[in-house]
């Protein structure tokens, strides 16, 4: 692939997103799409549906790569069509609302084209086991609830101004690294693509933030992240990525009304200086607040200092499983 080609598209995504950001930031406002800022003294409000900028930048981007040389084929177009179903199951949740219990169906779904791409894939390598065999249940299992479970944990770690964009960017950056080591080149550059797109959306999703992703850009990112995983042949990047969310999923699912905190004793608190006390109920946030990171950005900065730490966990890992392959090592 001709890195120049790749470069201008990256750019043309990262500007893309920026200026539709900035954009959507008083749109969303005058359309009432927004969102209360919780962990703000003055509880403001900020729009909602960042993530609409990510979606569509992808897409001129992916055609500036097309019109300098890097013809399309199935694959990008198989992914693209996956990510796209999520993203329009975002725009429906931020403007009508979907109810929690029928997102992770509907995601699985929408990854329909990805488990036909997939189709004739069986194995999968991991770090220690190696070869694992699965036949159709790669495919057909493996595929819809990957993504619907990334998706999903990706919408519940969320919640900070600039937490779900900043773990979209460094989690992609990450598995499109280890796609492009593993000779998907293809795949790894609209992972890029996506990259750059969450990183021009974040420049507006950071503290304070003028806007927010919204269930448009977290299922997104989810979605985004398991799909290059699978489709570049690095499932085990993705998945130690995911560890951070799965952390968080794991701590409320210990509440005896599972998911159901907030409802049962409100949001953090913010007293007049900005420190923040967390509500009684548990989760990742929460146990940095309570260990005396206390200021919104701290505790931001802490969630995604873990995060790059998975991320290098996450590149040992692949690179052991790729090595088990007679890969790259």
């Amino acid at each position: 692939m001709n890195l120049i080609s790749l470069g201008v598209a990256v750019v043309v995504s990262g500007v893309t997103s920026l200026l539709l950001a900035r954009y959507l930031s008083v749109k969303m406002r005058q359309l009432g799409i927004t969102g209360q800022d919780n962990h703000k003294v003055d509880k403001r409000v900020t729009a909602e549906m960042g993530g609409l900028a990510v979606l569509v930048a992808m897409f001129p981007a992916v055609l500036v790569l097309y019109a300098l040389g890097f013809g399309v084929d199935e694959t990008s177009v198989l992914i693209l069509a996956t990510l796209s179903l999520v993203g329009v199951i975002g725009i429906v949740d931020d403007t009508v609302g979907v109810r929690q219990r029928y997102k992770p169906f509907l995601v699985a779904a929408a990854s329909f084209p990805l488990a036909y791409l997939l189709i004739g894939r069986t194995t999968m390598a991991l770090p220690i086991i190696g070869y694992v065999p699965l036949g159709l249940l790669y495919p057909l299992v493996i595929v819809p609830v990957a993504v619907a479970t990334s998706a999903n944990f990706a919408n519940l770690l969320a919640g900070f101004n600039g937490l779900e964009t900043g773990i979209a960017v460094v989690g992609l950056f990450t598995v499109s690294g280890m796609a492009w080591f593993n000779g998907a080149q293809e795949v790894a550059a609209l992972g890029f693509i996506l990259t750059a797109a969450f990183a021009g959306l974040l420049a507006l999703n950071w503290y304070p933030a003028k806007i927010f992703p919204g269930d448009t850009g977290t299922l997104l990112a989810g979605a985004a992240i398991a799909t290059v995983g699978l489709a570049g042949g690095v499932e085990t990047a993705a998945i130690i990525l995911s560890v951070p969310a799965a952390l968080d999923f794991t701590l409320k699912a210990l509440t005896r009304r599972p998911f159901q905190g907030r409802k049962d004793h409100g949001n953090t608190t913010v007293d007049p200086s900005g420190l923040l006390s967390p509500p009684p109920y548990p989760a990742l946030a929460h146990a940095f607040m309570r260990v005396g990171v206390v200021r919104e950005k701290d505790v931001v900065r802490s969630l995604l200092g873990m995060e790059l730490l998975y991320a290098v966990l996450a590149v040992v890992g692949q690179l052991w499983a790729l090595q088990l392959l007679g890969g790259i090592l």
